[in-house]
């Protein structure tokens, strides 16, 4: 295998190696001696991929050894971790590598290439339960329902506790070595297959102590995701392959919808709060929810679909668009501000706590079949979360709001007009469709980012 000094660095590469690819390993390394960003790009075929990786490692191996076969986790409490629990390993004070591309095929083609190169640093690959839950009822759900059914399973005082979770700190004390070799997916849900570990949080667990983590975007993107990591920022080289698609991703991230659909059932789930918390009062003395609080949530969550309905629709392609800081100002006739968002943010965790407990107590005498309970607040203290993250509204200059019409409406107006102009619908059925039509827009698209300033849309 061929081996070139690049800028000091030795590059064992698998193949004799063209120019373009000398000059591109090159800037890569320069950009890490230089501790700066770099935006490299090479036309396809020309081994780019190849490239990046054996001068990232080869780079890294010049500070020091790979952590083949070690392993610093004999302090691991059990099985007592949670997502946002995980230890953070004192490894070493090497930098680590995070290799990110938009989809596990691409992160799959780039493991393969890690195959085909000398290096052999400790690795690991990061995916969703989706595609690594190895339990009978849980890899079934998927989204939200997957993810607390897998969090209500893994918490040991349940009687349905998973037992592939259990055996994740064990296996990994017992095998140090996983992930000196390349691994994908597939290897890891292959492993929990034959023994037993929980392939999702074995990834997890592995990921403290690694020289080069592979993940998709929104590992990093993603501010849940990225926190769940036990990473130091500081130390990290960040690789983004493919970054062409990053500018969307990042604006999906920070933007949400809020249909019709969904403040209808968060009204609904806020009145059902109320009725529980009266109904354990009277039955228990059970005074832990107060629900003037719920009846709070509610009352605002009804001022605000009212707000919204009231919001004047000119044309079906322009919608209703404002500035960023519209919504603030939309808000703050609810009374919902910076000072008040936290405390009802609290009320709907509360909230989903109460749901969340009275759906356990009702499936406690059925089978044992996971179920995840999915409760649209947790949405809506999202949505919160996202408007006042970081207790300012200075992002708010690089969004816009938008209302508009959805297909289905568009195509009950045409409908509408032509019966109309045909005469044949009566004057009260004339009426209730205006009034259907009109009440709530069934989509208020808040805080969709823009590029504005050169900036990226965040």
């Amino acid at each position: 295998m061929p081996t070139y000094k690049i800028r000091g660095i030795d590059v064992d590469f698998p193949y004799e190696a063209y120019d373009c690819q000398l000059v591109y390993m090159e800037k890569v390394i320069q950009s890490l001696q230089n501790k700066c960003n770099a935006l490299l790009e090479s036309p396809t075929g020309t081994g780019k991929t190849l490239c990046l990786l054996c001068a990232t490692l080869a780079w890294r191996k010049s500070l020091g050894e790979f952590s083949r076969g070690r392993s610093e986790r004999s302090n691991i409490r059990g099985s007592q971790y949670s997502d946002d629990e995980l230890p953070q390993s004192q490894s070493s004070n090497f930098p680590t590598i995070i290799y990110t591309s938009r989809t596990h095929s691409q992160i799959r083609q780039v493991i393969q290439e890690l195959k085909r190169s000398n290096y052999r640093p400790k690795m690991v690959v990061l995916g969703s339960r989706e595609q690594l839950c190895i339990h009978d009822q849980v890899s079934l759900l998927r989204g939200k329902a997957q993810t607390n059914a897998c969090q209500a399973l893994c918490k040991k005082r349940t009687k349905r506790y998973c037992a592939h979770f259990s055996r994740v700190t064990e296996f990994v004390k017992k095998n140090p070595s996983i992930g000196d070799d390349p691994i994908d997916i597939e290897d890891l849900v292959n492993i929990g297959r034959s023994s037993g570990p929980c392939p999702y949080y074995l990834s997890r667990e592995l990921h403290k102590d690694v020289d080069i983590l592979f993940a998709p975007y929104n590992y990093l993107i993603d501010r849940g995701n990225r926190k769940s990591l036990k990473i130091d920022w500081n130390n990290s080289i960040l690789i983004f392959d493919e970054a062409h698609n990053l500018e969307g991703l990042c604006a999906d991230a920070a933007s949400f919808d809020l249909p019709s659909g969904l403040l209808t059932a968060c009204i609904s789930e806020a009145k059902n709060c109320i009725d529980l918390s009266i109904t354990r009062r009277e039955t228990s003395s059970d005074k832990s929810c107060n629900p003037d609080n719920f009846a709070i949530l509610r009352a605002l969550l009804l001022k605000l679909e009212k707000r919204i309905a009231e919001v004047p629709i000119e044309s079906r392609e322009l919608g209703f668009t404002k500035p960023g800081p519209y919504i603030y100002e939309l808000l703050a006739e609810l009374n919902i501000t910076q000072k008040t968002a936290n405390m009802l943010t609290d009320i709907i965790d509360k909230a989903c706590a109460l749901l969340e407990e009275d759906a356990n107590t009702n499936e406690s005498g059925g089978s044992n079949k996971a179920n995840g309970n999915i409760f649209r607040l947790e949405s809506m203290g999202d949505i919160l979360r996202l408007i006042f993250k970081d207790n300012s509204n200075a992002h708010a200059q690089y969004y816009r709001v938008r209302e508009k019409l959805t297909d289905t409406e568009y195509r009950e107006f045409v409908g509408f007009m032509k019966a109309l102009k045909s005469k044949a619908m009566k004057i009260g059925h004339v009426l209730q469709s205006i009034a259907r039509l009109f009440s709530v827009p069934d989509r208020l698209s808040l805080l969709h980012g823009v590029h504005k300033k050169g900036i990226l849309r965040l």
